[in-house]
């Protein structure tokens, strides 16, 4: 046998055996992400029972304190919110959790996540291999990571995400809040007021994703959160309109509803305070489906 023969056929050995250890490796780690009780490996374990599911951005994440809307509300809640989701990425989410669990009562979706362009799916790539959906969205982003992904499984796994599902492997992630109180610095700061822009690829999900709830009979709740100060943008009306003539769903204005600025972490994020008036506001306008708690679970 020649030398190069044999180097030839080395290196196809060492190909093989590389691929095949991070198939393996890839295959436990993957055991791991799934007994996480981070929001994304309890949606692709299944066996959810909520009857509240709220989506949306960062906006989403503080605004909807889960904690809370059980305690308001007597039934279980499941915020799936992150920073950056946008309308077309929670489409994905959503449709994955109803192939998986129970289908909720209400789904809540923060509308302002409209202007978000979705920088999420690079970290929901960790998800990939168990959801086609979020795997399409990757590649359309990143093609040839994707491709990579494909081949080296091991890949998708080095991020942020499967680092948060390692930190929350024995608690719940659900009692994510601002604690702090919006500084003095940005309570002086004036602006010139701004425009939220929804873009039209995700406005279109919107419209999918109500299709989808109304078709399975879940009510859609369509909110859009508390601003403080300066941070409310001056289209909030117009915003508000335009969203409840595509989906035909009534979209719940709160932009300004909070005045006092301590129950804010900044201009556009309530802390742990402001989240429990604003859950007390919607308690009171029946967006929970009820004005009167039931009896609790």
């Amino acid at each position: 046998m020649s030398d190069a023969r044999r180097a030839v056929i080395w290196i196809l050995a060492l190909v093989t055996v590389t691929i095949a250890g991070d198939h393996l490796l890839a295959w436990g780690l993957e055991q791991v992400l799934v007994r996480s009780q981070f929001r994304y490996s309890r949606l692709y374990r299944g066996g959810n029972n909520a009857e509240i599911l709220v989506l949306g951005d960062s906006r989403g994440v503080h605004s909807f304190y889960a904690p809370a809307i059980e305690e308001l509300t007597g039934v279980r809640a499941l915020n799936l919110s992150y920073n950056s989701m946008s309308p077309r990425i929670a489409e994905a989410i959503l449709l994955d959790y109803l192939e998986r669990n129970r289908a909720p009562k209400i789904v809540i979706i923060e509308v302002t996540c409209m202007h978000v362009t979705g920088t999420l799916t690079s970290e929901l790539r960790t998800y990939a291999s168990l959801s086609p959906r979020l795997a399409a969205l990757y590649a359309e982003q990143h093609p040839v990571a994707a491709r990579a992904a494909r081949l080296f499984r091991l890949f998708p796994l080095n991020s942020e995400f499967f680092l948060e599902a390692l930190h929350y492997m024995r608690r719940s992630d659900q009692d994510w809040i601002h604690h702090d109180v919006m500084p003095a610095s940005l309570r002086a700061q004036r602006g010139g007021g701004w425009n939220i822009q929804p873009r039209p690829e995700n406005v279109d999900a919107l419209v999918r994703i109500v299709r989808v709830l109304r078709e399975r009979g879940i009510e859609p709740r369509l909110i859009i959160a508390p601003y403080g100060g300066e941070g409310v943008p001056v289209n909030l009306e117009l915003v508000a309109d335009v969203i409840g003539s595509r989906t035909g769903v009534r979209v719940s204005n709160y932009g300004g509803a909070i005045a006092d600025l301590d129950d804010f972490a900044d201009h556009v994020h309530l802390n742990e305070r402001g989240s429990r008036v604003f859950l007390s506001l919607m308690q009171r306008d029946g967006v929970f489906g009820m004005t009167q708690p039931p009896p609790r679970f």
